[in-house]
């Protein structure tokens, strides 16, 4: 459980940088800010994932609640508009917590009510519950709803396309507002009214999104006003449903009780990590075509090969969500293609795009954490294994696009156009981290997917393993060589032929920790020693060491400012996972190891940020000092590789 005080709440400096995010399964989400003051265009308190029109949309981007007693009301609600907060409901409320779900308690005088919002699994389905847990009145609730209705990336301003006609219901309405959109159904559980009321609030302004460089005013829809008591004892639900409502209570005590065991399945003997595992089930969707998958990250990111097969062993084989994970890997075994699985997942179109060389090696690690944490070798061998052999047929047959294998034996990707491997932002129109050639972990992958295949390859696949044998042997004869810097005491970011690039990243640290390592316990050493001395922070890896003269420590301006940090010094918390594992695997005293990374990474480990996503682990981290959390609140791969360290922190 998470709580925040009512003096960080009624703070909009303070409040306004702390976001909740509650998922619904299948794409969809809630999320604002304490104080449910919008400050990104991808808040909304119903962010469905579609069919029809395909894609992620906002739909109900906020509700409006007020409470009348005597002659006045109270307006809960807080926005932004040009120079001024408007209306200024975040002085009633009393504190913040984030436990199954998210909550806010407002106090008015003797009066205390209890919001809860709450996304239904499986559904485009939010549920607003308003509970008076104090007082002797019985006030008039007034809840009016603006509305979106666009894209997630996109921003709405008024127009005369929208059809503001409600059709009035039972405790509640239909409106239909766009041609192609689906009908948005809203109501409350109790007797109310719907007053009709077509009106545009304009001009609500996002910071964070102004602050990133992007358009950051809206407009948002109100068709009109609902009106109900509050009385104690008797909470007042109020649902919004691209489907009928059907029984609100009914759906909200049934997901109280799916969260409560999932909670209960999450349990860990150190509560902190209990309730990351809890989160980490946030990130895991079957998509609108009933596909199981993982969302690399929260607000904008979709489903992404690469984030999937890394992120994957914590979320689920090491969270006691094995069956799931299984889901996973038969998903994308049956995606593979000519050696490749596809590293994005488009939610618009069917469009899967191929255009990453490490995602497809990265899936045989994901199968070796799968094993290790007890899973089934016959479920490997009839849904998994071909995939992994076709994707070591395809390199060594040299089917794989835009990659080949050299001579002696070294992996080469792309050119100098292109980015293929993890490190892959652009801006102005070319890659900011060059990484063409042999890049040190795309080295290291294949050799451990080639290992992997050999234990796994049975007689009818003998020449395809000898092939595999001679691959790995000739790459065993030259990795050292070619990627060893004498100078830095630690391998080389990549070769091209006979050039070396020696920036210091922590793209090396993989030579150590995976499961087949092509170094001696000497040169492991070397590279953990460098890693440690140049990129470690409590957050995680820096891409790139402080001493190189294209380190860039901040997150900051427009895309193209944002993009060209990326790699280039952010810390990645991700990579502390591997860090992790490649300073145990290298350790003398491996007790000591543990309890220093146990104490090292408590920020990831066991702690969530107070000033970001406040129950999940961020994408990223500035560079320098105090590390400031940055990019997605809640990215897959950063929460998975917490729960794995977590885990391994005790074998």
């Amino acid at each position: 459980m998470i709580r925040i005080s009512r003096d960080e709440c009624i703070n909009t400096e303070t409040a306004t940088r702390k976001e909740w995010l509650d998922t619904n399964g299948i794409g969809g989400y809630a999320s604002s800010t304490i104080i449910n003051c919008h400050t990104r265009k991808y808040h909304g308190l119903l962010v469905a994932a579609l069919t029809k029109p395909k894609g992620r949309f906002v739909l109900l981007s906020k509700v409006e609640t007020s409470l009348v007693g005597g002659d006045r009301e109270f307006i809960l609600s807080t926005n932004k508009y040009p120079g001024v907060y408007h209306p200024t409901g975040h002085q009633f409320v009393d504190s913040f917590e984030q436990g199954l779900f998210p909550a806010i308690t407002y106090r008015i005088g003797d009066v205390v009510i209890k919001k809860t919002m709450m996304t239904v699994y499986g559904e485009n389905t939010v549920l607003l519950c308003y509970e008076m847990l104090e007082g002797k009145v019985s006030p008039i609730m007034r809840l009016r709803p603006l509305l979106a209705y666009r894209d997630i990336h996109a921003l709405a301003r008024e127009n005369m396309f929208l059809r503001p006609k409600c059709f009035v219901e039972k405790n509640g309405c239909i409106i239909e507002p766009y041609e192609g959109m689906p009908p948005l159904h809203m109501g409350t559980n109790r007797a109310s009214e719907f007053f009709p009321g077509p009106k545009w609030s304009l001009n609500l302004e996002y910071i964070i999104e102004r602050n990133r460089g992007f358009d950051y005013q809206e407009d948002l829809f109100c068709p009109g006003m609902f009106e109900t008591r509050l009385h104690k004892g008797k909470p007042v639900i109020f649902a919004a449903s691209v489907e009928p409502l059907g029984n609100m209570e009914h759906k909200r005590k049934g997901e109280v009780a799916r969260r409560e065991a999932l909670l209960e399945a999450s349990k860990d003997r150190t509560k902190s990590v209990h309730w990351v595992k809890y989160f980490g089930d946030q990130f895991l969707v079957r998509n609108t075509s009933g596909f199981a998958s993982v969302i690399a990250g929260y607000h904008w990111f979709g489903e992404w090969g690469r984030d999937t097969m890394i992120a994957l062993p914590g979320l689920t084989f090491h969270a006691g969500r094995l069956e799931f994970g299984e889901e996973v890997l038969a998903a994308y075994a049956g995606l593979e293609r000519d050696g490749l699985l596809p590293n994005y997942l488009d939610q618009t179109s069917e469009h899967l795009a191929y255009n990453s060389i490490d995602a497809s090696l990265w899936f045989f690690w994901a199968v070796q954490e799968y094993l290790k944490a007890k899973g089934s070798r016959a479920f490997v061998m009839e849904r998994v294994y071909p995939a992994l052999k076709h994707i070591v047929a395809a390199h060594l047959d040299g089917r794989v696009p835009l990659c080949s294998i050299a001579p002696d034996g070294l992996l080469y990707a792309g050119n100098a156009s292109t980015q293929l491997t993890w490190m892959d932002a652009q801006a102005h129109g070319r890659p900011v981290t060059p990484r063409h050639g042999a890049p040190v972990e795309i080295n290291a992958l294949w050799y451990n997917a080639l290992k992997f295949f050999l234990e796994l390859a049975g007689p009818d696949d003998e020449a395809l393993a000898e092939r595999a044998r001679e691959a790995a042997a000739r790459l065993e004869a030259s990795f050292v060589n070619k990627f060893w810097s004498h100078d830095d005491r630690c391998l080389c970011d990549v070769v091209n032929g006979d050039r070396q690039d020696r920036s210091i990243r922590p793209n090396q640290v993989f030579a150590v920790s995976l499961p087949h390592s092509l170094l001696d316990v000497a040169h492991m050493r070397d590279v953990v020693s460098k890693v440690q001395a140049h990129l470690l922070t409590p957050y995680g890896l820096r891409t790139l060491s402080p001493r190189d003269p294209k380190y860039s420590p901040f997150y900051r301006g427009d895309a193209a400012s944002r993009d060209s940090a990326y790699h280039q010094g952010m810390v990645w918390p991700w990579l502390a996972g591997h860090f992790g594992e490649a300073l145990l695997r290298q350790a003398e005293d491996k007790a000591g190891a543990r309890a220093f990374l146990r104490t090292y990474f408590k920020p990831i480990l066991r702690e969530f940020p107070n000033n970001f996503g406040i129950a999940s682990v961020p994408e990223i981290y500035t560079g320098n000092p105090p590390h400031l959390p940055k990019g997605c609140i809640a990215q897959a791969w950063s929460v998975g590789e917490a729960i794995r360290l977590n885990k391994l922190l005790r074998s």
